[in-house]
């Protein structure tokens, strides 16, 4: 059956927050069905009382947080979005069909031809551009797994639980382990013997870094800057597309901690790449305030927060052929959100401030190829020659 959700006392801010959340909120959802500011749900009329049990629930909780009068408005601080676009055709399709992507899993892809190129060249562009910027530069990569305790004082459980993934495995039981090895995954039952999870699949690169340098001084007149990288992992549910949206990703940051000057002048610094990219490339795309998809608890008071202060910031890159801007990277003020709990000072009495600049190294590839084509020997000069540079096409 389809159930048309009531949603006449939100805004349309609110509205977009409730169809993204949808799929988190009841396995019983089959399909999230947005029209404007109508929202529809597929579901077995079976389940219908505990869905709608659950679509209320989401709206109370994002009412009892409302703010008072006009939601606040994204400003755009960086406009490019007169330039003209090589390409306006979805490239989708195409790398599929060549093998540039290879779907392994739902929102999980393998990398050849000349997605792989891409993917090296972001890389190491933003290696060199941090190297060559950075001179006291630290360069870190991180492993997927990290300690649940660990993870949890960073509050990412606190704002962002619909997109973590946890690890676990078999418990040590010679007769469960015997009847996996005998029977796999046809006994389902097998899943009902596994370990309760003590580590967490990381959902953003800089994450660990934190916890590394718990209980840490940073002197003053020497900030620290780093260079993360590593694989992350986002439970994105059904919002999951093509490569704008994925459960598994590369992200590549900058990360600035020391004084609130120091971490505004990093990342002032690191604003240089974008802007050779927009002005090489001549790239449609925009710089534009930002709010994090922070779940419904918690959204309200933290969006208020990022929105106010300018605190977090998105590098959007458009996409022809469906007429969207997503994006590609982001500037993020913490504040002392995450030196405050790992106990990271300036002096005894001062917490140090944080920042980072984050790259989705897919996002970009995706919008690059939606702007530029497939073909190098169709992209402008400017263009072919940067990426020639680092890798060869």
């Amino acid at each position: 059956m389809k159930y048309t959700i009531d949603t006449k006392d939100f805004s349309s801010d609110d509205i977009r927050f409730i169809a993204e959340m949808l799929p988190y909120i009841s396995t019983h959802i089959d399909k999230v069905i947005t029209d404007n500011n109508e929202i529809s749900v597929e579901l077995d009329e079976s389940h219908k009382d505990d869905v709608l049990s659950k679509t209320e629930q989401l709206k109370e909780m994002i009412l009892a947080k409302k703010l008072g009068g006009k939601e606040i408005p994204i400003k755009t601080l960086a406009d490019h979005t007169d330039a003209t676009t090589i390409n306006r055709e979805s490239v989708f399709p195409e790398l599929l069909k060549t093998g540039a992507l290879h779907e392994m899993a739902k929102g999980v892809y393998a990398y050849s031809g000349i997605v792989l190129k891409l993917f090296r060249y972001f890389n190491r562009k933003i290696a060199d551009y941090g190297a060559n910027t950075f001179p006291d530069l630290t360069e870190h990569e991180y492993p997927v797994l990290y300690p649940i305790q660990k993870y949890a004082l960073g509050r990412y459980f606190e704002t962002f639980p619909h997109y973590i993934m946890f690890q676990t495995v078999m418990n040590n039981d010679l007769d469960t382990l015997n009847r996996f090895a005998q029977n796999g995954i046809s006994d389902s039952t097998i899943f009902d013997e596994m370990k309760k999870p003590v580590n967490v699949l990381r959902h953003a690169a800089c994450a660990p870094l934190y916890g590394i340098l718990a209980n840490s001084t940073v002197p003053p007149e020497k900030p620290l800057v780093y260079m993360v990288k590593g694989t992350c992992f986002r439970n994105e549910a059904d919002n999951v597309f093509e490569l704008a949206r994925l459960n598994e990703f590369t992200m590549k940051e900058y990360v600035f901690i020391g004084t609130p000057d120091q971490c505004r002048a990093g990342i002032e610094k690191a604003k240089g790449l974008w802007q050779f990219w927009v002005d090489t490339f001549k790239l449609n795309c925009k710089l534009d305030t930002a709010n994090d998809s922070f779940f419904a608890s918690n959204y309200k008071k933290l969006k208020l927060f990022q929105m106010l202060g300018d605190s977090k910031q998105e590098f959007k890159w458009y996409v022809p052929f469906s007429d969207n801007y997503i994006a590609c990277g982001s500037i993020n003020f913490h504040r002392t959100h995450f030196s405050k709990p790992y106990n990271i000072r300036t002096d005894d009495e001062t917490y140090c401030h944080t920042a980072c600049f984050a790259f989705g190294i897919e996002r970009m590839i995706y919008a690059f190829l939606n702007q530029k084509g497939t073909d190098p020997a169709g992209w402008d000069k400017e263009t072919f020659d940067e990426i020639s540079a680092y890798v060869s096409i």
